[in-house]
């Protein structure tokens, strides 16, 4: 499979750490030259990003950049016709990540996303999970697990994405791996275990000050949110928190559990 690095043009420091990374792995890779969402016109920012009633975005540059960044990976990957690998360049890589990340013949015959990153927190996925090889097996995801850090998508999968994902309501993240998508539920999307890689800020220890480029949405606008907004993100909250204790009971077909990231990556 191939590797599509997303990299900014600033960020040669990081590619340049990615792509030592990648080929002492022996790893086919591409970069994506990332689009900086600072640069775009309000033209293009308004033709991705809805707006809040009170007329500000709901995304911000720096989401609506990451995603016109992984829309060109997708797109790489439909001209392809083979399943690619998508990474940003923060990451940190397992030791044996090559010995999946070069083939693709350990993908499931109905998946469309895998995601091999993990953040650390805890995630839903299937009990039932089948073998992908090296020590990894692989689990359905069920619960929100943010993060576009690397992931595999399918032909199939990416032209879907690309014709769907047009003026949206969150970020990129938000629309691939969290339940709350509609998106996510039109997917069947897999998570590695162990992880193959993570992003420098999900370390507990050995971090190499990869700080994130993408400033998010609600850190920017701190306006007060009205309180029946509120409410109702908290019985959102309180839903979601109420299914996943249930699906996590012994007799659930889900559970709950930390991905981990292997501690003997050069």
């Amino acid at each position: 499979m191939i590797v599509y690095v997303v990299n900014l043009d600033r960020a040669e420091q990081r590619m340049a750490r990615m792509q030592a990374l990648l080929e002492a792995r022996g790893l086919v890779w591409r970069r994506i030259p990332a689009v900086d969402g600072r640069a775009l016109s309000d033209e293009t920012l308004d033709e991705w990003s809805i707006r809040h009633g009170d007329g500000e975005r709901l995304l911000s540059p720096g989401e609506i950049g990451c995603l016109l960044s992984h829309r060109e990976a997708w797109r790489l990957i439909v001209d392809s016709n083979e399943p690619g690998i998508v990474i940003e360049d923060d990451l940190h890589l397992s030791a044996d990540a090559h010995e999946l990340m070069s083939a693709a013949a350990w993908l499931p015959a109905d998946a469309d996303l895998v995601k091999i990153e993990t953040t650390g927190k805890t995630v839903a996925v299937d009990r039932r999970w089948i073998t992908a090889g090296a020590g990894h097996h692989l689990v359905r995801l069920r619960g929100a697990h943010l993060g576009t850090g690397g992931y595999i998508v399918t032909p199939g999968a990416a032209r879907r994405l690309l014709m769907t994902i047009t003026r949206c309501d969150r970020a990129i993240d938000h629309l691939l791996f969290d339940p709350q998508s509609p998106i996510f539920h039109s997917l069947v999307t897999y998570q590695l275990n162990p992880a193959l890689c993570i992003q420098d800020q999900f370390l507990t220890r050995d971090r190499a000050g990869l700080d994130g480029e993408i400033e998010r949405s609600w850190a920017i606008h701190k306006a007060p949110m009205p309180l029946h907004r509120k409410r109702a993100r908290e019985l959102r909250r309180l839903g979601q928190q109420i299914r996943a204790a249930i699906a996590g009971m012994p007799f659930g077909s889900v559970r709950n559990c930390r991905i981990p990231f292997p501690a003997d990556r050069p």
